[in-house]
């Protein structure tokens, strides 16, 4: 997974207005429901934890979606459940309607958000899977920058291996979510590497990950995900 921010000392530049467009927080939880497709009950327990629901419309009619966590960072797939500071934000759970991609409506609402919590916090975190080009596009688009990669080690555990020139950055974010700056090689699947973290006796033999295992067929769950020359070395 790729790991990005803005802070309060940033600067984006302004993507060029779209007619109809607009975002803002929401409240109908039936549409939040519908739109989300999860429940009523879910919707309610994400409200109950302090995560903020955004949504993009165009001329009011819902096209995208995006939650904001306020108070703690859930992520479910490392296992991954910590307090946030006062300064600190976390976005998640970003989809745009089928019928909506590709017109550029993510970079927007994501740069929405920003304008209007700006004030209320000094940090935004932010991950994307790497198989996911289109939403890491929208993200530098939006004004966000990546300090690092965030994934399994080969022995399983979680760490963030920082980009160039984001080291302090990614320290932060490391802070943040309660994990190490590392240099070792992240896998290049969350499948496999998250199949390996949680059941090692078990995990299959034909797994992609870790490169220790002999298998020499590669993994046909994910793409590969080819280690960067940012990528550095630390102290």
């Amino acid at each position: 997974m790729s790991f990005a921010t803005f802070c309060i000392e940033y600067t984006f530049t302004p993507i060029a207005s779209l007619r109809g467009f607009t975002a803002g927080p929401a409240s109908d939880r039936d549409e939040l429901a519908e739109i989300n497709h999860i429940s009523h009950a879910e919707v309610i327990d994400r409200l109950n934890n302090e995560n903020l629901p955004y949504v993009a419309r165009m001329y009011a009619q819902p096209v995208a979606y995006g939650w904001l966590a306020t108070s703690k960072v859930s992520i479910g797939e490392l296992d991954i459940n910590v307090e946030l500071s006062s300064d600190d934000r976390y976005l998640w759970d970003f989809a745009t309607l089928p019928d909506w991609q590709g017109r550029g409506l993510y970079p927007r609402l994501l740069q929405s958000i920003l304008e209007q919590e700006i004030q209320n916090a000094k940090r935004f975190w932010i991950i994307h899977a790497p198989e996911n080009l289109p939403s890491g596009a929208g993200m530098s688009k939006a004004g966000f920058e990546f300090v690092g990669q965030l994934s399994f080690t080969v022995d399983g555990k979680v760490g963030i291996a920082p980009y160039f020139d984001s080291t302090e950055r990614a320290r932060i974010g490391a802070d943040l979510l309660q994990v190490p700056l590392i240099e070792s090689v992240l896998a290049p699947c969350w499948t496999c590497g998250g199949m390996i973290a949680k059941h090692p006796d078990i995990a299959d033999a034909d797994s992609c990950w870790p490169p220790k295992r002999s298998n020499e067929s590669g993994c046909c769950c994910a793409k590969e995900v080819k280690r960067s020359n940012n990528l550095i070395n630390i102290a």
